[in-house]
């Protein structure tokens, strides 16, 4: 099955730019996610989302996350029972959580809509993903 969604451009900071799309957390919760074409792995907020999750135990040592800042960031892992963007239906996944607040603390001074996560190139890849900026459309093949 093919999902063609659309995106949002989001202009940051003088000339920078980030896509961004609607998803449905657990059937009810609407967050939005940056297309992070940067990103190695998808990440979701700390805060946002640990309350929808159930949390697991991993080898910390086997998940490690880093930015463009110096160091290791702090996680934690969990299972989602649902995400859904577009057609696009994913159930029990498990989800990296960081804390995105330096992030929305940025989006604050551009737009009024939350981030909830990073789709990271791990997404893109699983899923096919073709994200076409003229018309602002991200098109997922599952």
């Amino acid at each position: 099955m093919t999902s063609e969604i659309s995106f949002k451009i989001i202009n940051i900071e003088g000339d920078g730019c980030h896509a961004l799309i609607k998803a449905k957390f657990n059937h009810s919760k609407i967050g939005y996610l940056i297309l992070d074409t940067g990103a190695s792995k998808s990440v979701f907020d700390m805060e946002l989302v640990s309350p929808l999750v159930e949390l697991i135990e991993v080898n910390k040592e086997n998940i490690k996350s880093s930015g463009i800042s110096e160091g290791f960031l702090h996680n934690k892992v969990g299972i989602l029972p649902e995400l859904k963007i577009g057609k696009l239906n994913i159930e029990k996944s498990t989800v990296i959580l960081l804390d995105l607040s330096h992030i929305n603390a940025l989006y604050a001074q551009f737009s009024k809509k939350k981030i909830w996560g990073l789709l990271g190139g791990d997404f893109f890849k699983d899923y096919k993903a073709k994200i076409n900026y003229k018309n602002k459309k991200i098109t997922l093949n599952f």
